[in-house]
């Protein structure tokens, strides 16, 4: 037995297939299933019933998985344990972060790990929260930067800034006289919500997705990325949230857009790192914190404590 062959039976407990099994651990489905054979053999007990669409662990192979994943989990452990005796700007860095945070901030954090570590090789991955954190828990990222109503319980949540909510329309659209506006007021005809939550807390508040009320749009937009919908409503009647982060670097780049602030509970978004518990990799979070208090990106506001 090995970490390898708890890896196997764990995946292919998730996936209930073998062949989705070896896609995920990549090797060919006949690799795995002889591995597990011999498993059972050296074992003297089966550790999966095969049906004819899917395969389910026996009660003896269900008994054993919290053992698999805590025996991994230690092997983890140690491994990661071991980068705290090496030079930190040695091991690569990954770091995850959303689409409405990753284009305003590339350039930002480019030049922040320049300055705290520029021999280190860092890999920034931009996707959906649900999928980062996942990644992280994986140990494919060291962390993710994401709201913190979006962090899960398996994960520590470092603060790291928070910032506010505007709502963004073009510079023309009736509602730029306005000083504030609450996320009840919002005119649903007009406003088109992003398919994801990013972690405004505001967002239950907002105008509900309803095609019907859209209906009359003579030109309507479903769209996934945030900024498709932000080009979008430089030249229609609609509007959508933006984060501050995302506000600056529009007025940056001259786009033709005005931004009314969000009033009343949730208006601020709070930022920070998702890591893993016990992370030896602290101290490159910190150092990043502490470079972020010194000199934040423009429109957010500090929260970061060592």
């Amino acid at each position: 037995m090995n970490f390898r062959d708890l890896e196997y039976v764990l995946a292919i407990a998730k996936h209930g297939k073998f062949s989705q099994a070896a896609v995920a651990c990549n090797v060919s489905q006949p690799a795995l299933s002889n591995q597990i054979k011999k498993l059972e053999q050296e074992l003297g007990v089966e550790l999966f019933l095969r049906l004819n669409n899917e395969v389910r662990p026996t009660a003896f192979g269900q008994s054993i998985l919290g053992i698999a994943e805590s025996i991994l989990s230690d092997a983890q452990k140690i491994r990661d344990s071991a980068t705290q005796f090496r030079d930190p700007e040695a091991v690569p860095y990954r770091i995850g972060m959303t689409p409405t945070l990753a284009p305003y901030l590339t350039q930002y954090f480019s030049e922040l790990f320049n300055d705290v570590f520029p021999r280190m090789r860092v890999t920034m991955i931009e996707d959906l929260p649900q999928n980062m954190l996942q990644l992280v828990e994986d140990h494919q990222l060291d962390m993710a930067l994401v709201a913190k109503i979006n962090n899960s319980n398996a994960l520590t949540f470092t603060s790291i800034w928070s910032e506010p909510l505007y709502l963004a329309m073009r510079h023309d659209h009736p509602l730029c006289t306005l000083d504030s506006i609450a996320a009840e007021d919002v005119p649903p005809h007009d406003f088109i919500r992003l398919p994801h939550s990013f972690g405004y807390e505001l967002e239950p508040r907002l105008p509900k997705a309803d095609p019907k009320i859209r209906v009359a749009k003579r030109f309507d937009l479903s769209a996934l990325r945030f900024e498709t919908i932000c080009r979008h409503i430089c030249h229609s009647d609609d509007c959508t949230i933006v984060s501050a982060l995302a506000a600056e670097q529009f007025k940056r780049d001259q786009w033709p857009l005005y931004f009314v602030p969000f009033e009343g509970p949730g208006n601020l978004r709070n930022l920070g790192a998702a890591t893993r518990p016990g992370c030896p990799r602290r101290p490159v979070l910190d150092r990043i914190g502490a470079y972020i208090l010194d000199r934040p990106p423009v429109g957010v506001t500090p929260t970061f404590t060592a």
